[in-house]
């Protein structure tokens, strides 16, 4: 059934809310857009090491780190999807920002994009405006590779410097108005891996912020997804205090 959304929480409630969630079997976060995401979750087995201040919550594990800011404003919506397995939901909460402060640089070719942890950032250029998908690199022959390339459009483009990306898997790390993941892993080429980990897929990337299977309040993109397992029994509770998301028809 679908519901109207509510009315978000404060800062302590979308706290409390997350903090409630993020170590519930199954349960994941990731920041994207489709086509270009990165996901986090530990190994299994693996616990998450969080460090909890008033208006962030911080979390780390072998393959990456994920970095929540507690914004004021921020509009939990759950979205519940029939999955591709017969039987089964997917479902999950998206955390939506005003469509101002939810902007983000927005680029579509690469830029070199300053320093992070003593490695130079370099925005690969997806074109989302809600997303910065950035690459860390501290390879002094990838960085001037990089540096070739600047202006020019490598996703979706067969280009070499691209390649040399792959290459080298350097860390990525993808940030929104309200999150961020670092992933350290390297770069899945065939099976999509365990932990924490990103996908680029170019046929997917049309400026498009959200799934178009979901229905979502006018100028309120969601900045972060947290996945929440089908079957969890916590959900009717979820969804009714937050509604869920409406569906679009023929999607």
């Amino acid at each position: 059934m679908e519901h109207e959304p509510r009315a978000g929480p404060g800062r302590e409630e979308l706290g409390a809310l997350i903090r409630r969630w993020r170590d519930r079997p199954g349960v994941s976060f990731s920041v994207g857009v489709p086509g270009a995401v990165a996901e986090f979750h530990p190994m299994p087995g693996e616990p998450v090491a969080w460090d909890d201040r008033a208006d962030v919550l911080a979390g780390r594990c072998s393959g990456g780190a994920i970095r929540i800011g507690l914004a004021a404003g921020v509009q939990p919506l759950p979205y519940d999807l029939p999955s591709r397995r017969a039987g089964r939901r997917v479902r999950g909460v998206l955390f939506c920002l005003p469509a101002d402060r939810a902007a983000m640089a927005g680029r579509s070719v690469l830029r070199e994009a300053g320093a992070w942890n003593g490695r130079t950032l370099f925005d690969i250029g997806v074109g989302a405006p809600t997303l910065d998908a950035m690459v860390a690199v501290d390879d002094a022959s990838l960085a001037a590779t990089l540096r070739g390339a600047e202006g020019e459009r490598l996703v979706g483009a067969h280009h070499p410097a691209l390649a040399a990306l792959v290459e080298a898997s350097p860390p990525r790390l993808f940030r929104s108005a309200l999150a961020e993941i670092h992933v350290i892993q390297p770069i899945a080429r065939t099976a999509t891996p365990e932990g924490p980990h990103t996908h680029l897929l170019p046929g997917l990337l049309d400026g498009g912020v959200h799934d178009r299977r979901l229905v979502l309040p006018a100028n309120r993109p969601p900045c972060l997804t947290m996945h929440v397992p089908g079957d969890d029994p916590g959900w009717p509770a979820l969804a009714d205090r937050f509604g869920v998301a409406g569906t679009a028809a023929n999607r």
